[in-house]
């Protein structure tokens, strides 16, 4: 995304816009600021390493993602820095190799490569567009993983809370880490609603760094150094203070694991800033490119020995309430490489306490308290409990153990979900729904009576193994009794090889019965290819018992071909287009007097139409009735320039053009001639000489078009009915 579809309305000028980007970053720092150097400190300190470093660290992870991230532009306003979640699985990864047998000098080593990993698997996301992959997690796994990430920072911040590494001199003082700690908490909760435009971190850490610096007065001596970050160090720290022999014997199932864990948090953290900035800035980001210039940043701070983290809600709302947009994280980026440079020494008079109250607050927030509304719902009590699953599996197993637990709940709630969504979209018999094929009497009559025999199923979703047992399931109705069962696909995605091998059993079931299943709407994408018969076989290619399956383009077909099976089977032949029925044989001259069937074929025109000649269009003008006595006839209902929509099928015996014939005026559809043909025209004026020479034979005429009519509209009703049901 270029900066100038990040701002689809009038650009402000270039002076004023990047005055607001930088008080959008000095805003922003001074939210970033002390959570980074407290979830560093305290990344740091669980892993036994010096404070000061992990506060170092903290502020180059920021400082890296926003610049790296301000750069790319993808996202107006976004800032990143280390969080809450990257805290919690960054200390359980390290805890766990520790468990495993890490030795001390390797942890530095071991978060450079977890870090690195985590920044490669979300430039990977990005470039194979994992992003709409992410968006499949369950929002109860989110808040199971928020919670538990909560518990275990709260649990992580109980050491310097209560003043853990005093001398014996200073025991009878631990209660001051304590108060520095809630007082830091209380004022930051506080601060909003008496000085709203002050981060509430800064007021926060600043009362707390005060009450610490006037209790610790009256001490019995020098603040153990247990209790203070220190000075903090150069940028030379981190991922190149030690050899690179030191990666040679990481445990890298466990540095993967925890790295592509780190990844898709991060990278789902991501996409949710971005969205919510784009709510507030009304512009649209573009997450490929956000996650892939983040994973950058990510495989960048941790060569240089940042602590990992992704986009940060809080800092990024700031910022964009305070008019930054496409240079914000850069700003941001600066102040804090300059606080880095030039006022490190400052770090020496901040309580590690003081932050531990900030990474309290954090944790806190990370809490969703909608679990509790979702447990005394009974619609939402399932959500609720998965939610409490992964949060107790993140306590107790660890985050990247809770990962695995939620992907696996995932999975299974969407195939949960799948299941439980019907297979069959609609089902229908001949009774209801037919080919558009203009049948005769003794055709149509068999086709009512027996037309249960013929049923057509319109299947969706995807048939993988479960759903594709459903299916069969709900088959077995018609599989044992000779019908022709036909598939429509046109809604299915997918077909894996258990939906293969289920449609093939469903195939020999009913071919034992003198049944024939039936295929259409059948797409080379959905794993059948063109010829289902053909993919069926090669499946199972001794199998000499599978049956012949016939594959149509459309439903049409596939409906044809089985009435034309059945009228076979019933002794009633289908007619054929090539065959000749004279005018006395279609059904309207049937019950008529031989006088008057020729009386009516005296007024009429014999015509004689090649294949590719259209008769009238939609919306001709006309008054002719068309009686077919060879070949064949579509009528069809233009959509566009190129297409079109079948809507009748004439052939030897039937007719049409009775609306326009009966009520003068623009035709409903067009009549395109497919096969040569040889037809009658009755036209108006014939019908008057007709009436005047013979008028019992054309009130007869007349007669037999009402109720050729009347059951049209009766079978217009139930079509009409079947429809509804779709």
């Amino acid at each position: 995304m270029s900066e100038a579809s990040l701002h689809p309305q009038a650009p402000s000028p270039a002076g004023r816009g990047s005055i607001n980007d930088l008080w959008a970053g000095l805003a922003a720092a001074a939210v970033v600021l002390p959570q980074a150097m407290a979830f560093g400190v305290a990344l740091f300190q669980a892993m036994g390493l010096d404070a000061a470093a992990g506060a170092s660290a903290g502020l180059v992870g920021a400082a890296v993602l926003c610049m790296v991230s301000g750069l790319a532009g993808a996202t107006a306003g976004v800032i990143s820095s280390p969080t809450g979640p990257s805290l919690a699985l960054l200390s359980g990864a390290m805890a766990t190799m520790l468990a495993a047998g890490l030795e001390a000098p390797a942890v530095l080593p071991a978060l450079v490569a977890v870090t690195v990993v985590a920044g490669c698997a979300q430039i990977v996301l990005g470039v194979f567009g994992g992003a709409r992959l992410i968006r499949y997690i369950p929002h109860p796994v989110v808040a199971g993983f928020m919670i538990g990430s909560a518990i275990l920072m709260l649990r992580s911040q109980v050491g310097p809370v209560i003043g853990r590494g005093a001398d014996d001199a200073w025991q009878m003082w631990r209660w001051l880490p304590a108060a520095t700690a809630a007082t830091t908490l209380l004022v930051q909760q506080l601060s909003p609603r008496l000085w709203p435009r002050v981060p509430g971190t800064i007021v926060g850490l600043a009362a707390g760094a005060l009450l610490f610096g006037a209790g610790s007065r009256f001490g019995p001596g020098p603040v153990p150094d247990a209790w203070l970050i220190g000075e903090l160090p150069s940028l030379a720290l981190g991922g190149f203070g030690f050899e690179r022999t030191a990666f040679l014997g990481l445990p890298w199932r466990l540095v993967l694991t925890s790295g592509l864990a780190l990844g898709v948090m991060a990278s789902l953290n991501i996409l949710l800033t971005s969205t919510i900035a784009d709510a507030r800035t009304g512009l649209r980001h573009d997450a490929r490119r956000e996650l892939v210039a983040q994973g950058i940043g990510q495989a960048l701070l941790g060569a240089l020995g940042g602590m990992g983290g992704s986009s940060t809600t809080g800092a990024t709302m700031l910022a964009v309430r305070t008019g930054g947009r496409r240079w914000a994280g850069v700003m941001t980026a600066l102040v804090l490489a300059a606080t880095l440079l030039f006022l490190g020494s400052l770090a020496a008079l901040i309580p590690i306490s003081a932050l531990a109250g900030i990474i309290v607050a954090v944790s806190l927030g990370l809490i969703d308290l909608d679990v509790l509304a979702w447990a005394r719902r009974r619609r939402t009590r399932q959500d609720a409990g998965i939610a409490l699953i992964v949060a107790i599996a993140t306590v107790q197993f660890g985050l990247i153990a809770a990962i695995g637990i939620g992907v696996v709940i995932a999975v299974v709630l969407f195939v949960n979900a799948q299941v439980r969504e019907p297979v069959v979209h609609r089902r229908a018999d001949a009774t209801q729904q037919r080919s558009l094929r203009r049948r005769s009497d003794a055709q149509r009559e068999v086709l009512n009576r027996q037309g249960r025999r013929i049923v057509l199923y319109e299947l969706r979703g995807d048939l993988f193994f479960a759903r594709a047992d459903q299916l069969f399931d709900e088959l077995l109705v018609d599989l044992d009794q000779p019908a022709w069962v036909i598939l429509d696909l046109y809604r299915v995605a997918r077909v894996d090889l258990t939906g293969m091998k289920i449609l093939e059993q469903a195939a020999r079931r009913l071919a034992s019965h003198g049944g024939e299943l039936v295929f259409c709407e059948v797409y080379r994408s959905q794993g059948l290819g063109r010829q289902v018969d053909k993919t069926l076989h090669k499946l199972s290619p001794k199998r000499a018992d599978t049956p012949a399956i016939r594959t149509f383009v459309g439903v049409d077909e596939a409906l044809e071909y089985a009435e034309d099976r059945l009228l076979d089977a019933s002794g009633v032949p289908p007619t054929h287009p090539l065959q000749h029925i004279e005018l006395a044989e279609n059904d309207l001259f049937r019950d008529m007097a031989v006088a008057y069937v020729d009386a009516i074929r005296g007024v009429m025109r014999l015509r004689r139409v090649s294949a590719g000649v259209t008769l009238f269009e939609r919306g001709d003008p006309g008054t002719d009735l068309y009686f077919v006595v060879s070949g064949e006839v579509e009528i069809r209902l233009p959509l566009s320039k190129h297409h079109y929509r079948r809507l009748a099928i004439y052939g030897p015996g039937t007719c049409f053009g009775e609306v326009a014939f009966l009520d003068p005026g623009p035709r409903t559809g067009g009549a395109h001639v497919t096969l040569d043909c040889e037809l009658y025209a009755l036209d108006r004026a014939a019908l008057e000489q007709l009436r005047r020479d013979a008028p019992e034979a054309a009130i007869g005429l007349l007669l037999s078009l009402g109720r050729m009519q009347c059951r049209t509209q009766r079978w217009s009703v139930s079509e009409i009915r079947s429809l509804s049901q779709r």
